[in-house]
């Protein structure tokens, strides 16, 4: 069947159930009219004849109420439309007929009598006629069959018996045939074009449903394959940036010190971009969970100020970063992501000038603005900047300008806090970027400056159980804890753990365990074990994969994360918290047993 076809029976088909549903309540209150009329012509007509034409009447309404319960229990749509239109059509007919009569006989038998009889049986004709033209008669052919029904015998009777004014009458009643039809030939039309509408609304909202679904197949494809490409990156990357780490802290000639910095920051923007993905991906995973505390903004400030200085000086670009005493209310660790990916922006795309970051009171908000003299943003790509992978000014897609991450991650962990952001910009004098953060109460202030970067504890005796599948980045992971001072024991799956502690008398402090591992094994099962054997030993989980089900599946395990290409500045900070904490814990004196006195 033809997609019009299709459309065309539908709509016939709602037409005839817009009438039949309508069927109960119209033939109530045409029984409840047909007893009003028997009583008002009681006086005027044979009362035997105003009973017979009452039963007929309730026996038409019976007749009518099964074919509307017939009709509304068949399938839809029903195969036979044109049968039911059939049914219907006599049923309107024969209640059309019997009102029709019933007129006939009062214009019979109230010659030179009061005209109020015909005349109340003619308007409520019209009164159902009219009431018919968009409820239970909208089709067409059975609309015309109820007032032909009803006003035929009118018509006839006043054709055949004179009257006074016989011509009046007659036209009258043909005119009433005329507008009556009329009215429901546009109510007809009306009917169908609005259900025609509404069938094609539907289909419109199915087929954009349908869209929506094979773009959530494409995105999730995406996804998926942005994890399986990021995971086999992520690998060697890991080994790389490990053994750039270790290389850079054993070299001391000042020229291999140049090529070693060199190769450590391609490395350092490989990395970043990896990470910059994963960060997306967490985003869309829901894993991102902020931890709110009230501190003073300076510190964050203080932080950028540090951070960006060197590369501020190195482009000639003055950095100012003005001192503020406010205190916010927000997590300070995602608050400083944001103003730090704002910052790096600025600082890339202006040649000259100035960058100026500064506090606002704004009410019962700091209003936090980073202000660039760079090339600025045109008017009509604002709302584009937040886009992943949009830039500006960079068709070649230059590395050293990033890959168009940063503000998408911006929008994401302000929208996350709910902290509103503001872009100003004027093409060829600058752009001002601004993010709105409650203020908090000072009596509340967290005294951990979580923003701060944490002092590296000495990590010697420390002995670290490393779980990775690939030699390279196991073999690169060793030589850089023992560069710290770290024992290390390496496995490459859960298999040779036990034997590996079975034969080495050194019980694993930490557990650093990738999460995909050979077969079975996943790094989650594998610290499990280990700590079943030795309760007190901490668990570290590194993932390369930035699938949001596995990123829910690591959180939901309360582990520690890591994610690769791992950040040694980052490793080390954890690794010297887990064996401060350890380190306390084993110095605290026992308590003495008691004595008894003399």
């Amino acid at each position: 069947m033809s997609a019009t076809a299709a459309k065309s029976r539908h709509v016939q088909y709602e037409v005839l159930a817009i009438g039949f549903r309508a069927y109960p309540r119209a033939l109530l209150n045409g029984c409840a009219f047909a007893c009003i009329t028997v009583v008002l012509e009681w006086p005027a007509i044979p009362q035997a004849l105003l009973i017979g034409w009452l039963a007929a009447f309730s026996a038409i309404a019976a007749a009518r109420l099964a074919l509307a319960r017939a009709f509304l229990r068949s399938a839809q749509p029903t195969d036979d439309l044109a049968s039911w239109v059939r049914r219907a059509a006599v049923g309107y007919a024969g209640t059309g007929l019997a009102w029709g009569m019933l007129g006939a006989a009062a214009i019979h038998f109230t010659q030179g009598l009061s005209p109020v009889y015909p005349m109340w049986i003619v308007f409520l004709i019209t009164i159902f006629a009219a009431l018919q033209t968009q409820t239970t008669g909208a089709h067409r052919v059975v609309f015309m069959s109820f007032l032909v029904g009803a006003m035929g015998p009118i018509i006839a009777i006043s054709a055949l018996e004179p009257a006074p004014n016989y011509a009046m009458r007659l036209a009258a009643e043909l005119l009433l045939l005329s507008i009556a039809a009329l009215a429901g030939r546009s109510g007809n039309r009306y009917v169908v074009e609005s259900i025609a509408m509404r069938y094609e609304n539907l289909e419109l909202l199915q087929d954009i449903t349908r869209q929506k679904e094979a773009l959530d197949k494409a995105n999730a494809a995406k996804t998926h394959f942005l994890a399986a490409a990021s995971h086999d990156l992520r690998q060697p990357m890991q080994a790389v940036v490990l053994l750039v780490e270790s290389l850079q802290e054993r070299v001391a000639d000042p020229d291999m010190r140049r090529i070693v910095k060199s190769i450590r920051s391609s490395v350092t923007s490989m990395a970043a971009l990896l990470n910059a993905i994963l960060d997306v991906s967490r985003f869309e995973a829901g894993t991102v969970r902020p931890e709110r505390s009230d501190f003073r903004v300076g510190n964050v400030l203080d932080r950028l100020r540090s951070s960006y200085a060197h590369q501020a000086a190195d482009k000639g670009i003055e950095l100012r970063v003005a001192r503020s005493s406010a205190v916010v209310e927000t997590d300070p660790i995602l608050l400083f992501r944001i103003l730090a990916n704002i910052t790096n922006n600025a600082l890339r795309y202006t040649d000259r000038g100035k960058v100026l970051i500064g506090c606002r009171r704004r009410g019962a908000a700091i209003a936090i603005e980073v202000w660039d003299t760079g090339p600025g943003i045109p008017e009509d790509q604002l709302k584009d900047i937040f886009r992943e992978f949009y830039q500006l000014e960079n068709p070649h897609r230059d590395r050293e300008q990033g890959m168009g991450l940063g503000l998408a991650i911006v929008e994401r962990t302000a929208r996350l806090l709910e902290h509103p952001i503001e872009v100003r910009s004027q093409v060829g004098r600058g752009s001002m970027f601004s993010i709105l953060v409650r203020r908090g109460e000072p009596a509340r202030i967290d005294t951990t400056d979580k923003t701060r970067r944490p002092d590296w504890a000495p990590l010697h005796g420390c002995t670290v159980l490393v779980v990775e599948d690939e030699k390279a980045v196991r073999a690169a992971m060793g030589i850089l804890l023992e560069s710290w001072g770290c024992t290390v024991m390496s496995a490459a799956s859960g298999a040779e753990i036990l034997p590996l502690l079975r034969a080495n008398a050194a019980v694993p402090d930490v557990v650093l365990a990738d999460y995909r591992l050979p077969g079975e094994d996943n790094g989650i099962e594998v610290i499990r074990t280990v700590q079943a054997l030795h309760s007190r030993a901490d668990g570290i989980l590194i993932s390369g994969d930035i699938a949001p089900e596995v990123l829910k599946k690591a959180e939901d395990a309360g582990l520690k994360l890591l994610h690769k290409p791992l950040r040694p500045a980052r490793l080390r900070s954890l690794l010297g918290s887990v064996w401060r904490e350890r380190s306390a814990a084993n110095a605290v004196p026992a308590s003495p047993e008691p004595v008894e006195a003399s």
